[in-house]
């Protein structure tokens, strides 16, 4: 009885396997039709429902897009280089007459502004000039008076012509006496300002040494009662806002590159990235190294790059052949073994897009596959969309 059942039972499944094969079959045709369903134009399939924010969202998150196009690619060449100071920012101050020090009034490191007071000197020369240059002034201002006296009357032929001329000569020496002694106390490194309240002042041979310019202190060699000798130099400012960049390039490689060209320099411990331009490519060859020096100037806000650091600098040399889609660096995410960028398709709806890349370069990336001339693209914010992603996207704020 028993075998009489199980061949029954092995009868009935044999009769029902064609009828669930065609359930599954379409089971799975149905599947696929809802996934073509979900899918866009253009032959890009659908990775996931898409992010959908509201303008409110996408300016809280810094979310930015790019219309791509089709560029011609850039050849860039790489090497390393090392941070110096931009000697056209660099200032020295020098000690224009013999003196000693009498005052500090800034330290090294410190920054300062342009007119800020550095360093007080005294200096017996330059009394002896402020002295000359007082009797000047009042030789000047007693010729010029008995010169409008006379005026008046030569007019009424109370005094001689002769008599007038001759006051007329001592008015312009005097003027002249004035203005050399002006221009000794000047050559002193006198301000205009300073000159004009030695009539007021009772200290004499003070100097007061001021920054030409805005920026660091990096250099302070003196101490107080020292004495310091004309032409010895005191300090040093130097305006860090840009710097240079040294490169030495193979003669192979010099090819392309000129004044002008985008660079980008990216630092060796944090690996943060500046953009930077050509300055100069030296006309000279290095008979030791065979090389060719190109110097970059790197804007410094931040005042990040400091001289004697080591660099990785990429330099534009020139422009291909090929034409390619290129996206700045941040607006392709690794999403585990994926690399994905966020297409806008229609306001503020991102889908997810899987893409392949070619060699990044000077913080761009070409985009080889997953995307077309003409989409438009999330340049920045695009962590973001992938953090939120990465969590089952904007849940709570999907409307």
């Amino acid at each position: 009885m028993k075998k009489i059942i199980i061949i029954i039972s092995t009868m009935v499944l044999l009769m029902n396997i064609p009828v669930l094969a065609e359930e599954a079959g379409h089971a799975h045709e149905e599947k696929a039709g809802q996934h073509a369903e979900a899918g866009h134009g253009g032959g890009h399939e659908e990775e996931g429902e898409p992010i959908k924010l509201s303008p409110e969202q996408i300016k809280q998150a810094g979310i930015q897009t790019l219309i791509v196009q089709h560029q011609t690619e850039k050849r860039v060449v790489t090497a390393p280089g090392s941070v110096s100071q931009n000697g056209y920012h660099l200032a020295e101050v020098t000690a224009l007459v013999d003196a000693v020090v009498d005052a500090r009034h800034v330290r090294l490191g410190d920054k300062v502004k342009k007119g800020k007071k550095l360093v007080t000197l005294t200096s017996s020369a330059l009394a002896q000039s402020q002295a000359d240059f007082l009797r000047a002034e009042a030789s000047f201002r007693t010729s010029k008076l008995d010169l409008q006296r006379l005026e008046g009357l030569v007019k009424e032929k109370i005094v001689s012509q002769a008599r007038f001329q001759q006051a007329q000569s001592s008015y312009q020496a005097a003027r002249a006496n004035l203005a050399a002694a002006k221009a000794s106390l000047s050559s002193y490194g006198m301000r205009n300002r300073d000159i004009d309240a030695l009539m007021t002042t009772k200290r004499y041979g003070k100097l007061v040494l001021r920054a030409p310019s805005a920026g660091t202190v990096t250099a302070d060699t003196f101490h107080l009662g020292q004495h310091i000798a004309a032409g010895t130099r005191l300090m040093q400012i130097v305006d860090e806002s840009s710097v240079w960049v040294e490169v030495k390039l193979p003669q192979s490689q010099i090819a392309g590159i000129q004044a002008g060209e985008d660079a980008l320099v990216t630092t060796k411990n944090n690996k943060t990235s500046y953009p930077a331009k050509v300055i100069n490519v030296y006309h000279q060859l290095d008979t030791t190294t065979r090389t060719v020096g190109v110097r970059l100037e790197v804007q410094n806000p931040e005042d990040k790059l400091h001289p004697g650091m080591f660099v990785t600098a990429e330099i534009q040399s020139g422009r291909g052949d090929a034409e390619v889609l290129l996206l700045p660096e941040q607006a392709v995410q690794r999403q585990g073994s994926e690399l994905i960028v966020f297409v806008e398709e229609e306001p503020g709806h991102f889908e997810r897009r899987e893409v392949e890349v070619g060699k990044t370069s000077m913080g761009f990336i070409p985009i080889t596959k997953g995307i077309a001339e003409g989409e438009n693209v999330v340049i920045k914010g695009a962590f973001v969309l992938a953090s939120e992603l990465a969590k089952s996207g904007f849940a709570v704020h999907n409307h």
